[in-house]
């Protein structure tokens, strides 16, 4: 018995679908009130997913920072790229964000 479960635990896994090479980011904050978040960026396709929230919504603000190097440090600018809110359960997704974009991710008033 132990073996046919091996077995077939392997058939399956082999019949599995896979994902290709992406980056995912899972962003949790905690403390007064908790958020659950995950972000998912795959061939130019950015999937933003409200998993959890105490509030029922989950905040984003999407940016891309470019620095530059001055005398005594360096100097960041910040592009605003999209602000949204997204209800828990629901998702929403991006196409042909600039690569490295930056998000916050903050439970909404």
């Amino acid at each position: 018995m132990l073996y046919l479960t091996v077995l077939l635990g392997s058939l399956l896994s082999m019949l599995g679908i896979h994902e290709p090479p992406g980056q995912t980011s899972i962003t949790r904050l905690s403390g007064e009130h908790a958020l659950l978040s995950r972000t998912t960026v795959m061939a130019g396709v950015s999937r933003f997913q409200c998993l959890q929230s105490d509030s029922g919504r989950c905040g984003y603000r999407l940016y891309h920072e470019q620095c530059q190097a001055r005398e005594g440090g360096q100097e960041c600018r910040r592009e605003p790229l999209a602000d949204f809110t997204l209800v828990v359960g629901s998702s929403r997704e991006l196409r042909d964000l600039p690569r490295g974009f930056g998000q916050q991710v903050h439970i909404p008033k």
